[in-house]
């Protein structure tokens, strides 16, 4: 079943395709008129210039020319025209039959086309009555006008189920044309819609798409492979060459289009340098010339997805195996302590207990960060009231961790409301300023916690800062990246950061800093209405 708008669209197209097909039918009709008319009134010249029915052959001939000039502009229903036009037809018949000799039928079979087509036009009933109606007069004007003999009334006769027999054919025809342009439009309206659909998922596609012809030119091009390549889409609609905007994929294309080569699989930098690009290739047929499909894939895009579903898998592995982990964890621990305390003179036992202990509290807040790879979806974002949050959370912090009083120093400027998810943004601050604490120098304000705000951009920024030796400039890259550690750790610290903060709107970075190091975590403010 065809929806609202799918019914106007083939309504539209339906009209499109029907709208010139009526009126050439009209003037092919005016000038068969306009023939007939001037064939009768050379007829008549020839005899006689003064008679009756040359009069109106001629003036039937000139409403005919008339007729051709003008249908373009008529506006009404096409109904009461063939109406009128009949009549006049049945006028100059029964004019010209008064006036001459000729007998009835002979000029009366001049309606057949005009009725058939009346037939093709109203594909109705309604054109039964016009071939009625000229039966009608046709009988008349044997009655009427002649004597009304019986052969002369069985020929008229005959000519009147002839009118009948075309407007009946008529009609079939023309309903079975309506039925194709019905279907091809209907074809049409798909097609289009089909069109319309494919331009829509080749714009969406991550992917860059290009089609490149025969010399080198860029046919099409999707918004991805445009930003990309660097070009702008003026540019890509003139037919700019493939080698102006990437030497690399230009030869790559050559290589392809000239010999089929596709071995050559490494990636190639965009012009800026800043993406890796695996083209990937395919033989079209553009136009009728030979053409190519280039598809682009970022690979670092594709490397960093590839990373989050494997993330995202061992997120949900780890949460549905956590508990099973951490029952038998509870109960090395809980033996280890028995045990300490019933060696405790032996320092040797003290010893192995300890690392016991120690190891099973590192697997558990192994398992405890792994399990947190599923969470990044899950928030709820609320109402933050920035200082006070930072503030007990440090407070908190500052009596878990091994910690002087004075550890950690926190700036304000101002009150600042985010709006983020609650549990998400303590994880977040609870992993900074312990990665902070862990490698600062673990005195006085080793650890310094600002929050500012940003009113142009709407964001608050907590930045952490400590005192220690700052991370190393040959790993600054990749210190966000999963399970990548150089102090022990999970490696799972920063990359829960930067997770949870895109999560929420929000970003970090490592910013520079003349001692130590110094991470910025953005937040949104909450919106103001």
């Amino acid at each position: 079943m065809q929806t609202g708008a799918e019914g106007i669209a083939v309504n539209a197209a339906l009209r499109g395709a029907l709208i010139g097909t009526p009126l050439r039918v009209l003037r092919l009709l005016a000038l068969y008129r306009c023939v007939v008319a001037v064939a009768l009134a050379v007829a008549s010249g020839a005899t006689n210039l003064g008679s009756f029915s040359y009069a109106a052959s001629s003036a039937y001939a000139v409403w005919a020319l008339l007729s051709v000039a003008m249908l373009g502009r008529f506006r009404g229903g096409i109904s009461g025209l063939l109406l009128a036009q009949l009549a006049i037809d049945l006028l100059f018949i029964a004019s010209t039959f008064f006036d001459t000799h000729t007998p009835a039928t002979t000029l009366a079979t001049y309606l057949y086309p005009i009725l058939a087509a009346h037939g093709w036009f109203l594909r109705s009933r309604i054109a039964l009555a016009h071939a009625a109606l000229a039966s009608i007069a046709l009988l008349l004007a044997e009655l009427l006008l002649r004597t009304g003999s019986v052969q002369a009334i069985t020929q008229a006769a005959l000519v009147g189920a002839g009118y009948f027999l075309l407007a009946l054919l008529g009609m079939l025809l023309g309903r079975s044309a309506e039925e194709s342009e019905h279907r091809a439009a209907l074809r049409t309206a798909d097609v289009r819609r089909l069109a319309h659909i494919n331009q829509v998922v080749i714009n969406e596609l991550e992917d860059g798409v290009l089609v490149v012809g025969a010399l080198g030119q860029i046919v099409m091009a999707n918004p991805q492979a445009t930003r990309w390549l660097g070009g702008d889409e003026a540019s890509m609609q003139r037919g700019v060459q493939l080698h102006e905007l990437s030497p690399d994929l230009h030869a790559r294309w050559q290589a392809f289009f000239v010999s089929g080569s596709t071995l050559d699989a490494a990636p190639i930098r965009t012009r800026d340098g800043q993406r890796s690009l695996v083209p990937r290739m395919m033989p079209v047929d553009l136009e009728e010339r030979a053409g190519t499909l280039v598809f682009l894939e970022d690979m670092d895009q594709a490397e960093a997805q590839a990373q989050q579903i494997k993330l995202a898998a061992l997120g949900r592995l780890s949460a549905s195996i956590a508990h099973e982990i951490r029952n038998p964890l509870s109960a090395i621990k809980q033996a280890a302590q028995l045990i300490g305390e019933e060696m405790a003179e032996r320092p040797e036992a003290q010893a192995l207990t300890t690392m016991i202990d120690k190891n099973v509290d590192r697997i558990d807040r192994i398992v405890r960060d792994v399990s947190l790879l599923g969470r990044r979806d899950r928030g709820t974002p609320v109402a933050i009231e920035l200082e006070t949050a930072v503030t007990e959370l440090i407070d908190d912090l500052s009596a878990t961790l091994p910690a002087p009083r004075n550890a950690f120093r926190i700036a304000t400027q101002g009150q600042a409301t985010i709006h983020a998810d609650r549990g998400h943004f303590e994880e977040m601050l609870v992993n900074l300023v312990s990665n902070a604490w862990r490698h600062s120098a673990r005195v006085e304000n080793s650890v310094t916690i600002t929050v500012t705000v940003e009113d142009d951009m709407q964001r608050a920024v907590i930045t952490v800062i400590d005192d220690g030796d700052g991370v190393p400039a040959d790993i600054s890259d990749r210190i966000f990246e999963p399970f990548y550690s150089g102090s022990g750790s999970t490696g799972l610290g920063l990359y829960l950061v930067r997770e949870l903060a895109l999560a929420n709107g929000g970003s970090v970075r490592l910013g520079s800093s003349k001692k130590g190091a110094r991470f910025v975590l953005e937040l949104p403010l909450m919106p103001i209405h």
